[in-house]
């Protein structure tokens, strides 16, 4: 069983790989013995993350520039795995959130994860396999409780939007490349404590937070990249079209 896993040989791309939830599941690509090319706007945390892993090839890249995209094809080469991870979240109360910064979140959220589909996926379909891994968020599954963020609340209307786009795509792009050995997934984490949260992880808000999980506490990096590598490994050879929630039953409540 343990082969289910392995990544050998195999080369991923994880954008906005650098740092947070994208700089852990880089690590665990790395340990299942794969070559990574990492991705994002920034070059110092690329360079750091490449400087403290083995197999890791930073490339400066911003996934909703086209020439920056056409850079990315280059230096990345064919790639068998495909983690669309980089994203944000704009916070305005929705009565007076903007047109422009809408756009932009969709356009990072959903467009920029298309787009590299259509750049990647075709290669993984002519060498008959791939792994397509959406990194979306239980917001992407439910419409959200305020009261688990007190003092903060949840001013990122065009993140929800976002996201729920993004488990639809994933969806319907599972089932256009079903009989081709490349997958298509969601993986929907919880709250995972992270360097880009540090600042919103008051007391009272992971107080708050454990509460509303059945589990009643916060993920950890193990749980996280032990996910994202079932998903991106042989062993999920027959998961595609799916929303891996990894919340500590947060999705159930």
């Amino acid at each position: 069983m343990t082969a289910d896993f392995d990544l050998t040989g195999r080369r991923v791309l994880v954008t906005g790989g650098g740092d947070g939830l994208g700089r852990q599941m880089t690590g665990a690509f790395v340990d299942a013995g794969a070559t990574v090319v990492i991705c994002g706007r920034r070059p110092e945390p690329l360079e750091r993350t490449a400087a403290e892993l083995s197999n890791v090839i930073p490339v400066r890249a911003d996934v909703t520039v086209p020439a920056d995209v056409e850079h990315l094809v280059t230096e990345a080469g064919p790639i068998d795995v495909l983690v669309n991870n980089a994203g944000l979240a704009h916070r305005a109360p929705w009565p007076e959130a903007k047109a422009e910064d809408w756009r932009w979140i969709m356009q990072l959220n959903v467009e920029a994860p298309f787009t590299l589909f259509q750049k990647f996926v075709p290669g993984m379909i002519e060498r008959g396999w791939g792994r397509v891994i959406n990194v979306a968020s239980v917001y992407g599954l439910v419409g959200g409780d305020a009261s688990r963020y007190p003092g903060i609340g949840l001013d990122i209307a065009s993140y929800f939007a976002s996201k729920h786009a993004l488990v639809g795509l994933t969806r319907f792009l599972a089932a256009q490349v079903g009989p081709s050995g490349v997958t298509v997934n969601a993986l929907c984490p919880g709250m995972f404590p992270s360097p880009a949260n540090d600042d919103a992880l008051q007391p009272e808000v992971i107080d708050a937070l454990e509460r509303g999980t059945p589990m009643g506490r916060l993920g950890t990096d193990r749980e996280l990249r032990s996910a994202v590598l079932f998903l991106a490994a042989p062993a999920s050879s027959f998961v595609t079209g799916q929303s891996l929630a990894v919340d500590g039953g947060w999705t159930v409540w």
